[in-house]
């Protein structure tokens, strides 16, 4: 049987159609530090966990390398779906949760692991074990630490094992064709630093590797302490960086990073007047949220001048956006249904990332055929080129038409108003 890390003709042809789907899943995507992945020794990609599924397609999709990935086990339950998960190079990962057989089976999933990274094969694994929608860490489980400590134990004085942190931003969980900005670190030489510590024991070892990845991983992301003033923190730190356009990504992440730290001090050195612009903070968030308006709304200067434009350009792209929401019908359309199903909101993009990628590409032939057999092959050429992109650009614009309806609802809101200009008031004295 072939090694889930070898080649395979099938998975080769597919592999650029989903990279290709899975990029088009956000208005901007952009990859950082990608030079910091080792061409030499093994590789272990670790990735922050917050969007679900859609973390492993933006490591997959960051460069053509060959990646092999883990799953909880329970997914792997069925015989079709195990195959299916097979051929996608994704192993199932045993986990203390999930019983003590699984506790056993684990030993295996080690096992398979090392083999894949003697091999010269990246194997993605995301550290924290469950995804949260949050812009900080969970605690990293152990798995990532013994797949390393076993990759060099096992490498006979060879190349060495190392853990790259891959650090995922999105501009929205929950939005699809929002952005993300993928952040690769300085790899982590796990060899170098076991050989550097013979004193310490194993299991001292494994502690120092999962802490060692988790402080790299905080450095790729805006961090934020997981207390009872996350959600204030946030709040403000987007109220303090909403001027800086969504798809300047390296620049907004480095504004969001300094606004947290800021309000960090703040708590820190004056703890009264914190906690009395975190209520307010909090507050406001609960008034906007009850409003229904976003803080792409919020962050304009002139109200009535950005609901008039949204508005425009809103009702000038009607017609194409029409034309274009018809043609791919079925692929959004399921993609939606499937996401209102999915309890966990962080699942929904997967699922809609999911059911273009299958629908779509089995629509697109066939609209193919319709317009080679109707219009003369220029023009069929031509709206072929415009439809590739189609179920993407309708979701843009059904985001458009969001954006304009918050705007006008925060034009008539003078206490959110009220709101926002005495928090930015108070911001500008931190």
């Amino acid at each position: 049987m072939k090694k889930i890390y070898e080649d395979d003709r099938r998975y080769s042809c597919l592999r650029p159609i989903v990279d290709a789907y899975i990029r088009g899943s956000f208005k901007k995507i952009r990859y950082d530090g990608l030079e910091n992945i080792p061409k030499d020794g093994s590789v272990i990609l670790a990735p922050n966990h917050c969007d679900a599924l859609m973390d492993p397609l933006a490591v997959l999709a960051m460069n053509r390398d060959k990646k092999v990935f883990v799953a909880r086990a329970d997914i792997f339950r069925k015989p079709a779906i195990r195959k299916i998960l097979t051929f996608l190079k994704i192993m199932p990962i045993h986990r203390v949760r999930d019983g003590f057989r699984s506790v056993l089976n684990s030993e295996k999933t080690i096992e398979n692991s090392i083999e894949v990274l003697n091999n010269h094969v990246p194997f993605c694994i995301l550290p924290e074990g469950a995804h949260r929608p949050k812009h900080s860490l969970l605690p990293l489980g152990k798995g990532i630490a013994r797949i390393a400590y076993g990759a060099d134990r096992g490498r006979d004085g060879k190349d060495p094992v190392y853990i790259v942190p891959i650090g995922c931003e999105y501009g929205d969980y929950f939005r699809y064709r929002s952005t993300l900005l993928a952040s690769v670190g300085e790899p982590i030489d796990i060899s170098a630093y076991i050989a550097a510590h013979p004193e310490r024991s194993e299991a001292e070892l494994l502690t120092d590797i999962r802490n060692l990845t988790a402080g790299a991983l905080k450095k790729q992301i805006v961090y934020i302490p997981d207390d009872d003033d996350y959600e204030a923190t946030w709040e403000l730190s987007k109220l303090m960086t909403g001027h800086i356009p969504e798809r300047q990504l390296q620049r907004r992440l480095a504004a969001n990073r300094k606004a947290v730290e800021d309000l960090g001090r703040l708590r820190d050195k004056m703890p009264e007047k914190a906690r009395t612009l975190f209520e307010k903070a909090v507050a406001f968030t609960e008034e906007r949220r009850r409003a229904r308006i976003s803080l792409h709304a919020i962050y304009t200067r002139n109200p009535l001048g950005s609901a008039l434009l949204r508005t425009l350009k809103t009702l000038v792209d009607l017609p194409f956006a029409l034309v274009l929401a018809l043609a791919s019908l079925p692929a959004w359309l399921v993609g939606e249904k499937l996401a209102a199903g999915v309890k966990d909101r962080a699942f929904r993009n997967s699922f809609r990332c999911c059911a273009i990628m299958a629908i779509w590409t089995l629509l697109l032939p066939v609209w193919a055929i319709v317009l080679l057999c109707t219009v003369k092959w220029y023009w069929a050429l031509a709206a072929l080129a415009l439809l590739v992109p189609a179920p993407m650009l309708t979701y843009d614009w059904f985001e458009e038409v969001r954006r304009c309806a918050s705007s006008w609802r925060y034009l008539f809101n003078g206490r959110l108003r009220d709101m926002k200009n005495d928090l930015m008031m108070q911001l500008k004295t931190i």
